[in-house]
Order: C-alpha cells, then sequence, then structure tokens
C-alpha cells in the first residue's frame, strides 16, 4: 500500500480499518473509521479534499475518490455501511449512511445520495443533485427509475455483509508472508490427500 502524508496535519489515519489492500493508493487527509475497507487499485486523494470513510463502509476495487477542482474546503463523506462498487467514481460528494453506488458509477461534485438509495452500475449523479432515499437512479445523466422494495434493501444489507467478511479474510492473508502462504498451501493439500 502506497500511505503518503502531506503534512504533519493531513495524514491517513487507517489504523481502525479492516482491510486496505496493498496497492491500494492513499494519499493525505483521510480518515477511514472502524470495519472500512479499500479494495484492490483504490485511489484516495486526500490531498484534493477532506476525506471520511464511515464505519463498516466498502470502497471496492479501482474506485477514485477524489475532488476535481481542489477548492478549499472540499471534502468526500462517505458514511457508515456505504458500499462502493468497483471503477466508480467519487469528487467532492456524500455519500449518507446504507447508500449503495454501483460498479462504473460516478458521483459528481456536490452531490448527495442519501441513505438506502441506489446509484446503479455505471449511472452519473450530475454536480448537485440527490438521490432520494429508497430510491434507484440510473443512466446518464442519472434520473428516477423506481423505488427500491423492502426485499432489495434487506439483500444490501446481506451483500454488504459478505463483502465484510471476505475483507476480514484478506486481511489476514495478506498478514501472511509468502512462506507462511505457502506452507498453508501445503497443510491443505496433505488434509486432502
Amino acid at each position: 500500500m502506497r500511505c503518503v502524508p502531506i503534512s504533519d496535519s493531513k495524514y491517513p489515519r487507517l489504523l481502525d480499518a479492516d482491510w486496505v489492500a496493498p496497492n491500494a493508493t492513499v494519499i493525505g487527509d483521510v480518515k477511514l473509521a472502524e470495519g472500512a475497507s479499500l479494495w484492490h487499485g483504490v485511489v484516495v486523494r486526500g490531498d484534493t479534499a477532506a476525506i471520511s470513510i464511515g464505519k463498516n463502509s466498502t470502497v471496492q476495487d479501482c474506485v477514485r475518490i477524489a475532488s476535481s477542482q481542489r477548492a478549499q474546503g472540499d471534502k468526500v463523506r462517505i458514511g457508515q455501511n456505504v458500499y462502493v462498487g468497483a471503477n466508480a467514481s467519487l469528487d467532492a460528494c456524500t455519500l449518507e449512511d446504507n447508500s449503495f453506488v454501483g460498479m462504473g458509477a460516478t458521483v459528481k461534485r456536490g452531490a448527495k445520495v442519501q441513505p438506502f438509495a441506489v446509484v446503479s452500475a455505471g449511472a452519473v449523479v450530475e454536480e448537485g443533485a440527490t438521490v432520494p432515499s429508497g430510491q434507484i437512479f440510473a443512466g446518464s445523466p442519472a434520473k428516477y427509475l423506481r423505488d427500491l422494495t423492502q426485499e432489495e434493501k434487506h439483500l444490501m444489507t446481506e451483500h454488504k455483509l459478505e463483502i465484510q467478511q471476505l475483507s476480514q479474510i484478506y486481511c489476514e492473508e495478506t498478514e501472511l508472508t509468502f512462506r507462511e502462504q505457502i506452507n498453508r498451501r501445503d497443510e491443505l493439500i496433505k488434509y486432502h490427500r
């Protein structure tokens, strides 16, 4: 993992996180809460905006989080139990608790995704737009598609728990040395024989 401080007061604070992938890049004023995870190839640019990622939130592979304008006071706020899908892009925006951003989606500057709102895969939430709670937005620019069902809310919660468990497994595995990994694999092969 590449972890870059930019001053004595602006540095990545990652110790409470569940897992940060070895090839993630975290720069500057970034704070991860307990249980949060940053996956493979994620770039979090806290040199362009203050970034906070809440408790038990997941940022999947190759997501880019940064302010495009580097304006004074820019913030990216990701609440608790938020899921950000692979290849998504987040500008200076707010993702409230239990929101869901699909793969390849873009949330632009000043946009807000409310609790239990869904930005579908590939959607583009325009500057200053709000995705209301309990609704699914899709398309480019993102527009109302339909309301989220109770079953879908339940499935989102289950999916989030599965991803959290997987991040904890990855954390354990990436802390092993190469030799420990080989020995574990050899023991597994012997067991199967």
